[in-house]
């Protein structure tokens, strides 16, 4: 029995993996995945375990004719077996093109997305990949060369879920290559190579062939070494995120985050409550490292207004008492900072519009003495009153312009309007599609949540006055 046999029957053990589970192996051809067919067939051949196997294959058409002789020898090896198999053709390089996407990224999806639904058809608990103990440290070191946080340098995951039914298992992460090989030369297994594996253009390959190798001249154990460091790291985080989850459900108001909530507390528990809201509002933390989240924790003790720039055009950005999260402009119908002004149209009497985030309704003729103009109990509704006169009779709302500003009522003198947003809490990126209510000669009446200027403001002499009501549609 070899060295590989006996760490993997090991991990089918420790996991609890026997005679009652049927497995779904990913075989792309090569040395990892061949070796741990060979053994998984062994076990079955000899101890009954594990119950079933069914081979699966994609070929991600990345290589030409290549790609199709790896297609060919698993459908083979397969059949050698007597095993059951199941093989997909995936242009995986038009797909990433469409998507405008990380080519790597997508395979890796795709191939698990066709893992999983290929287990679930043959009623298999488990989908098992040939990751080895270099390809951990592989994982690690990349990442942290990219500058990943704790979480990133956990390395891969032994046992990920794919869904309700499916677990994705990886059962030679202590196993080495070194320890596949051996295993295939002691059985004289034939396996295919992968040409890309040995190009430098690669980050990935240039640390197998050029930083690992290195290494080792320092500790010959290095790969072991840095697993190590993995499962330290992995013990602390399962310790810390409940802990930073809770943070999170306290802070948070809808998609935002109360920052007041996340000061005098532990970095540690900050910036990893940070990481599940990014987590949580983006989808996913790809292309995301440290600095970005020290960058964004930063804002949390400093002043409104400042803001951080991720990547594929995201912005974090503190506004008062608040860090929100602003997709690109244009994405999914959410404003982004950049977002362009909106066209003015016309308010007319008892015809709803709606503007920007805002549905409004104007009234004219109300008696004044009637008017109860409290919003106390709903936030979201802003109600004025305005003196009834000719200006009245073409309204408009349009955006903010460079210069404006207006006499509000209870005040002497002429205001800019951005001194008034600031002063009323309107966030820095609602600024240029707020609605401001104008004159047909461009005189500001009104903007929800600011005062009424001056000149249209009811005078208590005045019987009768309009009504203006404003309702948002959508939190910001």
């Amino acid at each position: 029995m070899t060295k590989l046999e006996k760490k993997l029957r090991a991990a089918l053990r420790r996991s609890g993996i026997g005679a009652q589970d049927s497995v779904v192996a990913a075989v792309s051809g090569g040395a990892d995945s061949v070796a741990l067919l060979d053994a998984l067939f062994r076990f079955q051949d000899s101890k009954g375990s594990p119950g079933s196997i069914t081979v699966a294959h994609v070929n991600h058409q990345l290589r030409g004719e290549e790609s199709d002789q790896d297609e060919a020898f698993v459908r083979d090896l397969a059949g050698r077996l007597k095993l059951p198999v199941f093989i997909e053709k995936i242009d995986v390089a038009e797909r990433a093109r469409m998507e405008k996407r990380n080519l790597e990224a997508v395979a890796r999806e795709l191939r698990y997305e066709f893992l999983m639904e290929g287990a679930e058809e043959r009623r298999s608990g488990f989908v098992f990949t040939a990751h080895t103990l270099d390809d951990q440290a592989e994982t690690i070191l990349m990442r942290l060369i990219r500058g990943a946080g704790s979480e990133g340098l956990r390395g891969v995951h032994q046992v990920m879920t794919l869904n309700e039914t499916v677990k994705l298992f990886r059962p030679m992460l202590q196993i080495t290559r070194a320890e596949v090989i051996e295993h295939c030369k002691y059985y004289d297994l034939v396996f295919r190579s992968d040409s890309s594996n040995f190009s430098t253009d690669l980050t990935r390959n240039r640390i197998r062939l050029e930083l690992l190798p290195m290494l080792e001249t320092f500790n010959p154990r290095v790969k072991q070494s840095l697993a190590r460091a993995s499962e330290s790291l992995t013990r602390d985080e399962d310790y810390l995120r409940p802990a930073a989850a809770e943070v999170l459900a306290k802070s948070r108001e809808g998609s935002r985050l109360n920052v007041k909530a996340l000061q005098g507390i532990s970095a540690a528990i900050r910036r990893r409550a940070l990481r599940l809201w990014l987590r949580d509002e983006r989808g996913e933390l790809r292309r995301l490292n440290a600095s970005h989240i020290a960058a964004i924790e930063s804002l949390v003790g400093g002043p409104s207004g400042r803001r951080v720039e991720l990547p594929e055009g995201v912005v974090v950005a503190r506004e008062f008492d608040y860090l929100s999260f602003i997709k690109a402009s244009g994405a999914s119908g959410v404003p982004g900072p950049s977002s362009r002004s909106l066209e003015s149209v016309s308010l007319k009497e008892n015809e709803p519009l709606i503007f920007g985030e805002f549905t409004f309704m104007l009234k004219r003729g109300e008696a004044r003495a009637s008017l109860e103009l409290n919003n106390d109990e709903k936030p979201e509704l802003f109600l004025v009153s305005l003196r009834e006169c000719e200006e009245l009779n073409e309204l408009r709302f349009r955006t903010r312009v460079p210069g404006d500003a207006y006499i509000p009522t209870n005040e002497s003198r002429t205001v800019k309007l951005k001194t008034l947003m600031i002063r009323h809490k309107i966030p820095l990126t609602q600024r240029d599609r707020y609605p401001i209510l104008v004159t047909k000669d461009d005189r500001i009446v009104w903007a929800p949540g600011l005062p009424v200027a001056r000149e249209f403001a009811p005078n208590t002499g005045n019987e009768s006055c309009a009504l203006i009501a404003a309702e948002k549609l959508v939190a910001f």
